[in-house]
């Protein structure tokens, strides 16, 4: 296996080839800490399970696509609790991992500039991978990027990863004082703006600065409390294009997609001979426009009505999209590359 380094949209972005013989599993949208009340929807156990098996099977690459973590909504206790048995058995894999941020673990991402842990096998991807496999060339990215929500609102999902740590930082003070604090703090802004009342304009300016600082708290406790409730019930029903639970077949996913691949190869990038995402839930292998093969992981959430537990397998010469069934390997489709 290499690996190398070329430019997507103006951003460095991994290349990684596999040799004959090799192969690579690619898992997406785990959301370890997911809760519904007292149940975890994650299947962690189940991806512990997995992992173990893995182990045994030696592939050259695990690409984790995403949303890995529920760095969103979930509290950082849950993650963790969710997280240290898979975490564990991750450690014990002898392969390379590629770790390619998500919306819902976009602090992954700031890892990536950094390249804290490549020579310790772990590659971590803001936005794009490459992936070149028995002569072919492929894109791996999570798929929010399909979403003009997440395009056209990049600012403020971009702010998530910080409200997310403030939040989980206020959370971690003692007796659930955090809404306290914060409004401790809003209640300093009238004694702010009298001691600066009649100064100069550079001192108000200061002051006013620092009133926003100190509404801060307040403000990420608060959008911390309704993200959930404005995202999902207010922005996505305006928007009608929730991409979660919707199929290659619908226009919704089919034409962002298409867009992108053009610009992309428009770009002088070469052709994109397959395609491999997440983000909606929903597994399927197809062959889209010029009989490119395109793949979506799935997820490892339980959900009504979806099969969950579900991964790609990629090797020189075949894609296969499978499951896992507590105690192997159920292939669901597979096409040759």
């Amino acid at each position: 296996m290499r690996l190398e380094r070329a430019e997507l949209h103006g951003r460095e972005v991994p290349v990684i080839s596999l040799e004959e013989g090799e192969e690579a599993v690619v898992v997406s949208d785990l959301h370890l800490g997911l809760r519904y009340g007292n149940r975890f929807l994650a299947k962690f156990r189940e991806f512990e399970e997995f992992l173990k098996h893995l182990a045994a099977r030696k592939p050259a690459l695990l690409v984790l696509l995403g949303d890995v973590f529920e760095l969103w909504s979930a509290k950082a206790s849950e993650v963790f609790a969710a997280a240290y048995a898979p975490l564990r058995a991750l450690a014990k894999l002898d392969c390379r991992v590629l770790y390619v941020a998500g919306n819902h673990d976009r602090i992954v991402a700031h890892l990536g500039r950094k390249r804290f842990f490549e020579r310790d096998n772990l590659l971590v991807a803001p936005e794009y991978a490459v992936l070149e496999c028995g002569g072919r060339r492929g894109l791996l990215f999570h798929g929010h990027q399909l979403d003009w929500k997440f395009v056209k609102l990049r600012w403020l999902w971009r702010l998530e990863p910080y409200v997310y740590l403030l939040s989980e930082t206020l959370y971690a003070l003692p007796w659930a004082s955090e809404w306290v604090v914060a409004l401790g703090y809003v209640a300093l802004l009238p004694l702010v703006m009298a001691a600066t009342n009649g100064a100069p304009p550079p001192l108000r300016l200061a002051a006013a600065a620092s009133a926003l600082l100190l509404s801060a708290p307040l403000i990420v406790l608060f959008w911390r409390a309704i993200q959930d409730r404005f995202w999902y019930g207010l922005v996505q029903p305006l928007a009608r294009s929730r991409l979660r639970g919707k199929s290659l077949a619908s226009p919704a996913v089919s034409r962002p997609l298409s867009n992108l691949l053009s610009l992309i190869e428009a770009n002088g990038f070469g052709n994109v001979d397959f395609v491999v995402f997440g983000h909606t839930h929903v597994p399927e292998l197809a062959r889209g426009e010029g009989g490119r093969l395109i793949a979506n992981c799935g997820s490892w959430v339980e959900e009504p009505g979806r099969p969950c537990c579900t991964f790609v397998r990629i090797s020189s010469g075949r894609v296969e999209l499978s499951r896992w069934t507590g105690s192997g390997e159920e292939v669901l489709a597979a096409e040759a590359l």
